[in-house]
């Protein structure tokens, strides 16, 4: 068996919390790490001791309380890597708390290892949707590398790879496909995609599209074919505007300093 922690922010969802969290402890980790703003709200922070005294599982749960980073441009980012230097482990899962994690996750950790940093899980959508419907089916036909924000990787191969002033400055959301693009330059990463994994809040707004597309390219530098096609594909017709205003800006950034 791996030793590995869990890693989640946690904002204001008491509500997910009694459904959500006991998932976490069924895929046997090692401790599980919650991070919240500080301060922590109290109402959060009685919520996870009622759900921890339950399960008996207190003595392997930590609430870390996260002070605010003015150099992050996305807080969030800041919070979840506060937590992936206090783990206690070096190999982590990190999720969210709208998430229930399917208890056989722990039977693929052992995959990270030599030169396999990362490891990505599908999600099913609760309720279903479309787009996540469309985004397995076109993963059992079609295996391919693929990123969701449920992942599990080294800390090790973390700590040497990711670009921390990029993220910092630069990153307003996607920092976990930011995470993923820096460690797999020079790691292998693997794609489970028959777990059961529920996520209770899968619907998408223009906004969260619009990023998507921004930080394809911000990021990834992705092609505008690749770019069109997974708008297409995955119903995300926002993304592919937010792509090209991105991409427009820092054409016009360089054009300026040329």
């Amino acid at each position: 068996m791996v030793n590995f922690s869990i890693v989640c922010p946690i904002r204001d969802e008491v509500d997910m919390i009694p459904i959500t969290l006991p998932s976490f402890y069924s895929t046997n980790p090692s401790e599980v790490v919650l991070c919240l703003d500080k301060p922590a709200p109290q109402r959060v922070v009685d919520a996870v001791k009622k759900v921890t005294d339950l399960l008996g599982v207190t003595n392997i749960t930590r609430i870390i309380e996260v002070e605010h980073d003015k150099e992050y441009n996305w807080q969030q980012a800041y919070i979840r890597r506060t937590g992936f230097l206090k783990a206690s482990n070096d190999i982590i899962l990190t999720s969210d708390i709208d998430l229930v994690l399917d208890p056989r996750i722990d039977n693929y950790l052992s995959l990270i290892k030599d030169k396999v940093g990362l490891i990505s899980f599908n999600k099913v959508a609760y309720p279903p949707t479309v787009r996540l419907a469309i985004a397995n089916a076109v993963q059992k036909f079609w295996r391919h590398k693929s990123f969701t924000g449920l992942y599990a990787f080294s800390r090790k191969a973390w700590l040497e790879t990711e670009d921390i002033e990029h993220l910092k400055h630069q990153i307003t959301r996607a920092e976990d496909t930011h995470l993923d693009y820096y460690l797999t330059k020079k790691y292998e990463s693997r794609f489970i995609g028959n777990l059961k994994n529920l996520s209770l809040r899968p619907k998408e707004g223009r906004q969260y599209q619009y990023m998507q597309g921004v930080n394809r390219w911000l990021i990834r530098r992705q092609s505008l074919v690749r770019m069109i096609l997974t708008s297409i594909i995955y119903f995300r017709p926002y993304a592919i505007v937010g792509y090209m205003h991105a991409k427009h800006y820092d054409l016009l950034k360089f054009k300026i300093k040329g």
